[in-house]
């Protein structure tokens, strides 16, 4: 394998499994996730499945919050990376979802003149930020440069989509993403409406009088794509779509590969546990 030059560090919404962080050399700093007085490092402390446990005991008057990693986690990463040589390359969540990219640029001004560190914002989260940093990870360990690697994730950007419907509106409502007299109205409806993360931020897309005309909204956008590379199903504490998600859409794309894992607690702090959702990389063909 040729000499690796660059070196690739993120954040645990990514979500990547530990396995691909070890075996693509990719350094993997923890979200800290606060619910009530507890606070966990995200993919280390707790489980998706455990923190949906606690966010259900939590009740409503308890929200949880993500915070970045600190700025001493940050200097410690890149002092540690710049030792074992190379350039460096920092991909993290939206920064319009979380501080941890203004976080990572404030660390790597302290580096210049000692190591060429570029940090990006990838205007995702999530599966769609993983899949970036798989990609650029698996260019560092060909040999491509930083100049190359960045070129590579900036090209698949605009193909990444994630859409998801959410069961519970008050988290986008505490986070202003929605009006406060359209989440109560929704709520009395029973309205479930579909948000679409665009330009780095969640952006609501069309609204669905239940959980099943959601479902099927949902089904029906991702038949829109002429071209699907990867294709997963997110899902939070309430698993009951599912099923009928899965079957329709393995009828569709037999010959796909369809994954389905529960999104992460610094996602869940912005949707809350009950939202579906599916990620879409349409590939660039």
């Amino acid at each position: 394998m040729p000499p690796r030059r660059v070196r690739i560090i993120t954040d645990s919404s990514s979500q990547i499994p530990p396995s691909f962080a070890e075996k693509l050399e990719i350094a993997v700093l923890p979200l800290e996730i606060q619910l009530g007085r507890e606070r966990f490092r995200e993919g280390l402390d707790i489980t998706s499945r455990e923190f949906f446990r606690k966010l259900a005991k939590a009740g409503r008057t308890r929200r949880p919050k993500a915070f970045p990693p600190s700025l001493e986690a940050f200097n410690s990463a890149f002092a540690q990376l710049s030792r074992q040589g190379g350039d460096i390359l920092a991909l993290h969540l939206s920064s319009k979802l979380n501080p941890t990219y203004r976080v990572a640029r404030e660390a790597a001004n302290a580096f210049l003149g000692q190591s060429r560190i570029m940090v990006l914002d990838s205007q995702t989260t999530s599966l769609g930020l993983g899949h970036l940093v798989l990609a650029a990870a698996e260019g560092a360990a060909k040999g491509e440069s930083l100049e190359e690697v960045v070129r590579i994730v900036r090209g698949m950007m605009p193909h990444l989509y994630l859409v998801l419907f959410v069961e519970n509106l008050d988290y986008l409502e505490r986070e202003k993403r929605i009006a406060k007299e359209h989440a109560l109205l929704g709520t009395m409806l029973g309205i479930k409406p579909l948000f679409i993360l665009e330009e780095g931020d969640i952006v609501p897309l069309e609204k669905a009088r239940s959980r099943t005309k959601a479902v099927e909204r949902l089904f029906e956008f991702l038949t829109e794509f002429p071209h699907i590379e990867k294709m997963t199903i997110l899902h939070g504490a309430d698993g009951s779509d599912l099923p009928e998600l899965l079957e329709r859409l393995e009828t569709a794309y037999p010959d796909k590969l369809i994954d389905v894992v529960s999104y992460a607690p610094s996602l869940a702090a912005h949707v809350g546990p009950g939202a579906l959702g599916v990620f879409v990389y349409e590939g660039m063909n």
